[in-house]
């Protein structure tokens, strides 16, 4: 009998240690869903508080117009992240934009989330722009008419605005015809003129001399402190003594690299002579491209180019865009607001390589057409003695008719502003 109850008690042993892991197993699991439960608990508590609410329920936003993201959430609980840092103005019509809410739990090992729409509107209310048009245009008898020669039209958002034309002219007959020009954009808003086209058998002769201005007359007349003087240049100038320039008093010289036409790049053949021999005379130097590009595509393209034909080599100013071909600006199928986002497109691909980016244009032309002039740097082109553009600008090229020892013939001269 001894023997077999000493053979049982290992036994008893056993069956006692399987109800102790069998308890702290099930303790487990209660602690276990314990603590689930309060984390569900709190995680939807947390998603539930998660709330955005925006300054109006659907906004009307104008094309073109800027409109930070953030800008439109009066109130809101928790982190709060936009798709986009702003809403998307560069096209008309119904558009929306998901705003995330979200929080952080257990030092961010849990993040409910919550999304919300901002619905909203873009309409387009701004007419077509008439960039030029004759009053009175005179044409010869027998020739051919067409009225994009007289007229130069492009609207914000539309690319292709429609024209329509009142009145006939009739080119075998002389005589004086009244046309009225109507330009509709896509939301139907409009732009509308007279002009009167006269037929007549001879075209009289133009014959006009501009005034010729001295370099050194003309550092004369702008001296002041914070000011240099230089000129632009390009194979319109033919050869050019940079040393004879410079002892003119030219501190520096903006050259054209080349140009655009028909989507091709050009060099300018005499950039690679001129950019040597300012250098060598120790000019200060920039270039500029004359460009007719109207894709983003084709932009940038370009400023690669620009890069690649620099070889690395250093300048003083920015590279100039320079878009200023609006005689038939309807012919390029853009808008103007795309017009501007070419010189966005150019300045982002060069500033990838360590280069600036300035805009040149004329007064009117950085007055109605150019956008954000305000922080964009202008090279301002307004051929006047005092110029009454109100924008910043960091260079003015005052005059097309400058004559400096050194190149024969007119040159345009500029004035460098250390500050504006």
């Amino acid at each position: 009998m001894r023997s077999d109850r000493y053979k049982e008690e290992p036994v008893v042993k056993k069956k006692k240690k399987h109800g102790l892991l069998k308890a702290m197993l099930i303790l487990i699991l209660i602690l276990a869903a314990a603590i689930a439960g309060s984390v569900a608990y709190f995680y939807k508590t947390a998603y539930d508080s998660l709330s955005v609410t925006f300054t109006e329920d659907s906004p009307a936003l104008e094309f073109g117009e800027s409109a930070p993201s953030m800008s439109y959430v009066k109130e809101s609980a928790g982190d709060i992240y936009p798709e986009y840092d702003s809403l998307d103005t560069e096209s008309v019509g119904n558009k929306g934009m998901v705003y995330t809410a979200s929080k952080s739990l257990f030092g961010g090992l849990l993040n409910p989330t919550k999304e919300f729409k901002l619905s909203y509107t873009v309409t387009d209310s701004t007419p077509p722009l008439k960039i030029w048009s004759w009053d009175n245009a005179l044409l010869e008898r027998g020739t051919e008419f067409d009225i994009n020669d007289l007229i130069a039209y492009g609207d914000n958002a539309d690319p292709t605005p429609l024209l329509s034309v009142d009145g006939d002219v009739n080119m075998e007959k002389n005589g004086e015809y009244p046309l009225h020009v109507k330009v509709t954009d896509s939301s139907g808003n409009t732009t509308e003129w007279d002009l009167k086209v006269e037929v007549t058998d001879e075209l009289p002769s133009a014959d006009y001399t501009a005034d010729k201005t001295n370099f050194a007359d003309f550092i004369s007349a702008n001296k002041g402190e914070g000011k240099s003087f230089g000129i632009d240049v390009s194979a319109w100038q033919d050869d050019i003594d940079f040393k004879a320039v410079k002892k003119a008093g030219c501190e520096f010289v903006i050259i054209r690299i080349g140009y655009t036409s028909d989507g091709e790049i050009k060099i300018d053949k005499t950039f690679t002579r001129n950019l040597q021999g300012a250098k060598a005379a120790g000019l200060k130097t920039g270039v500029y491209l004359y460009c007719t590009d109207n894709t983003e595509e084709q932009v940038r393209k370009s400023a690669d180019w620009i890069i690649d034909t620099l070889d690395g080599g250093n300048l003083d100013f920015p590279v100039a865009f320079d878009w200023e071909d609006f005689d038939n600006f309807q012919d390029y199928g853009m808008s103007l607001h795309q017009l501007n986002k070419l010189y966005d497109a150019f300045a982002d691909e060069l500033s990838q390589a360590g280069y600036g980016c300035m805009l040149y244009g004329s007064k009117n032309y950085l007055e109605k057409i150019w956008e954000n002039t305000d922080i964009r740097p202008v090279w301002l082109a307004h051929y006047t003695e005092k110029t009454d553009y109100k924008g910043p600008y960091i260079l003015w090229q005052a005059s097309c008719t400058g004559k400096i020892s050194g190149i024969n013939g007119d040159v345009d001269m500029d004035i460098l502003y250390k500050k504006n």
